[in-house]
């Protein structure tokens, strides 16, 4: 993986860094402080790797939080991480030993992980001979929302999520080649794989989490509706916020988990909140807007509006702004196609518009509209979209380079067919 060159190649810059045999920590014989875990000069301490050859997209370049927790009867300057790929991690941030790691979602490309902190991968974990569907997903069990931490309570509240995806390796896959049916190909990706030419069998579903880092257990939950929830603050005075992909923003009982007060914020949220005081009085601040990749396609609101921030306070009096109900709701009628054009305009489509406007009619469209929801105009303009570059100014690139006149027919063909063949439904 590109991970693991990257690795080799640090490696070879630093010629005295030792590699142990089981790979799980790396140290150098220079001197630094055991007291906060931190070198004077800057030089490579440690390290240690969640998922060694990654091949599922379970990146760790999630939230690292240190705390001074008790384990086992003694004090631990630690590091605590809940990366995408499921389990929770505690390690000592002074040396990077291994202390723990424990799912806190639904896992199957491992079991655990052994004494040395090395996964225990499931049988078939790397089998790709067949359609797979590896939990998490690419998506992640928790993805870019910030989690927090509370010493008080000693928990950390995780935005944890699951978004169902089935890949399989595309047979025409070639190197920068823009190929019909390989995912996104003419957008110039080299995935190489096909996704969800086979339905998931698991469903997607949006928590927060309560999570013990000594013990490794949750302790209470709330769910939601949708994945890709906001992030996390929590307060000494025992209250947790976090805003919701169905447009609410929400305070819980830190310890509990008990809903103490929530509002409707018109869209979905995914950023955190932040919380400050001003001449005595303390104020909860949240950006409010959707978006990110499960964003583009997907969304958990009826109402839309414009990014916004809001401040509340104990007492606040302002109005809430008024929210429009989302006009993506009918699907689209009327246009006319020939449906020999259907079939390849699906290939068409999945190499040049999946990843962005999603299935049309399938998905409902998220900070990118599902043009299985378009206006009747909108599609019959197509060409003025796609080839002459309408929608630059709103992030559209235009396509006239590699899609001709013909294509954009096929590609409404299969738009419109595929509105066609849901609406009975």
């Amino acid at each position: 993986s590109t991970d693991m060159a990257q690795d080799r190649a640090t490696a070879t810059r630093l010629t005295t860094w030792r590699r142990p045999p089981n790979h799980e920590t790396a140290t150098l014989p220079v001197p630094f402080s055991t007291e906060n875990g931190t070198s004077p000069t800057g030089e490579y301490i440690w390290h240690y790797q969640n998922t060694p050859g990654d091949t599922w997209d379970y990146t760790s370049t999630q939230h690292i939080i240190a705390a001074d927790l008790e384990i086992d009867g003694r004090m631990r300057k630690v590091l605590m991480q809940a990366p995408k790929n499921g389990f929770f991690y505690v390690i000592d941030r002074t040396n990077g030993e291994f202390i723990s790691a424990e799912p806190f979602t639904k896992v199957t490309w491992a079991t655990g992980y052994d004494e040395n902190g090395r996964p225990i991968e499931a049988e078939g974990a790397r089998d790709k001979e067949k359609p797979w569907e590896t939990i998490p997903s690419a998506y992640g069990a928790h993805n870019w929302h910030p989690m927090s931490y509370n010493p008080e309570t000693g928990l950390v509240y995780i935005p944890a999520q699951g978004v169902p995806l089935v890949q399989s390796t595309d047979p025409a896959w070639e190197l920068n080649s823009h190929k019909p049916m390989s995912t996104m190909s003419g957008m110039g990706w080299n995935l190489g794989y096909l996704f969800n030419a086979v339905a998931p069998e698991a469903t997607p579903f949006g928590q927060l989490l309560a999570w013990d880092p000594v013990r490794q257990k949750e302790v209470w939950r709330a769910e939601y509706v949708s994945p890709w929830n906001g992030g996390t603050l929590t307060t000494a005075g025992n209250l947790v916020f976090q805003g919701t992909a169905d447009g609410r923003f929400i305070a819980y009982n830190a310890a509990t988990g008990e809903v103490l007060w929530q509002t409707p914020v018109g869209s979905g949220v995914v950023a955190a909140p932040a919380t400050y005081e001003v001449d005595g009085v303390q104020y909860v601040s949240i950006a409010v807007g959707w978006g990110g990749v499960y964003g583009l396609m997907q969304r958990a609101t009826e109402r839309v509006g414009p990014g916004r921030v809001y401040t509340f306070r104990i007492g606040g009096t302002a109005e809430m702004p008024a929210h429009e109900l989302s006009d993506r709701t009918t699907l689209v009628e009327g246009v006319p196609y020939d449906a020999d054009d259907v079939a390849p305009g699906l290939g068409v489509y999945v190499s040049n518009c999946l990843f962005c406007h999603g299935v049309p009619g399938v998905n409902n469209g998220g900070a990118i509209p599902n043009l299985g929801y378009s206006d009747p105009v909108t599609l019959t303009n197509a060409d003025a979209w796609v080839l002459q570059g309408a929608g630059i100014h709103n992030g559209m690139p235009r396509f006239d380079a590699h899609l001709s006149e013909r294509e954009v027919e096929q590609l409404i063909a299969f738009i419109q067919g595929t509105a066609d063949a849901l609406r009975p439904k």
